[in-house]
């Protein structure tokens, strides 16, 4: 079975890697992975290769999750909810699309005891991410689930889909907020930029509070080591982005898989491929 990503940039992603370890564990021979930088302009002529055979499924990454809608014949109802996708089967020409990400991050807050029942929620970003979390938050019973911007129009567009689609009221972050119990990055801010120029990441916490950042590629981003030392607890994306990869295989192999006996191992392997 031939798999893949496709994204704009992908060079720092390590599905591929994350793939292959999965692969073995799950002992899936024949299978491949490889990631595909695919601009914007290059969508089209993609999918039409995909439609004729070039992949049997694909995962989709930034900034094509909501772009990707377009090309699908059949959404998943996570996915019609939630407004994008993150991964895409295909069965004969006909392509589906699905997202994992909701699981990932709903088994992330599983497998850190993260309970947001009751919680002040913070999420930072209004891309296709933060509907994903917005509605995970929302599910799992927040008291509040605020959302802070750089753009307001975009963060106005979120409160209004999040209304809409998700029967969920948004508040937007507005400087003199009480200190939030959980706040979730959901922003690639800290992952080329090194600087928060703007002081986005300046917002009123307290000595319980849990911070997540759902870059994977260090335990150290910007945004968590800015309040490290604030909080509780902090934590990357890389159990999301575990935990989204085994769906993804689930969805494309028909086939239901536990690995949650193996996460430390799968993390470990994962955290050598990031050194």
């Amino acid at each position: 079975m031939k798999l893949g990503l496709i994204g704009n940039p992908v060079d720092q992603s390590i599905s591929p890697e994350l793939q292959r370890i999965l692969f073995d564990m799950l002992n899936l021979q024949g299978y491949t992975y490889e990631k595909n930088d695919i601009s914007h302009e290059k969508l089209n002529s993609f999918f039409e290769a995909f439609k004729a055979g070039s992949f049997d499924g694909i995962n989709i990454t930034i900034p094509h999750k909501e772009h990707g809608l377009k090309f699908v014949d059949e959404l998943d109802e996570k996915a019609e909810t939630l407004g994008n996708i993150n991964c895409i089967k295909k069965t004969g020409k006909h392509l589906k699309g699905y997202n994992t990400d909701f699981y990932g991050f709903q088994m992330m807050l599983c497998f850190n005891n993260i309970d947001v029942a009751s919680k002040r929620c913070l999420v930072l970003g209004a891309g296709g991410s933060s509907k994903t979390i917005i509605k995970a938050l929302s599910d799992g019973k927040a008291a509040s689930i605020t959302v802070k911007n750089q753009s307001m129009k975009n963060a106005l567009k979120i409160q209004s889909y999040a209304k809409n689609h998700m029967d969920v009221n948004i508040d937007l972050f507005d400087d003199v907020n009480q200190a939030f119990d959980v706040v979730i990055n959901t922003t690639p801010l800290g992952m080329y930029e090194q600087e928060d120029k703007h002081d986005f990441f300046t917002i009123p916490l307290h000595n319980n509070s849990i911070l997540i950042d759902l870059i994977y590629t260090t335990n150290n981003t910007l945004f968590l080591e800015k309040h490290r030392n604030q909080v509780k607890q902090c934590i990357n994306g890389l159990d999301m982005l575990i935990f989204q990869a085994i769906k993804s295989i689930e969805i494309w192999t028909e086939t239901t898989y536990n690995v949650s006996p193996q996460l430390d191992s799968i993390r470990k392997q994962l955290e050598n491929v990031l050194c």
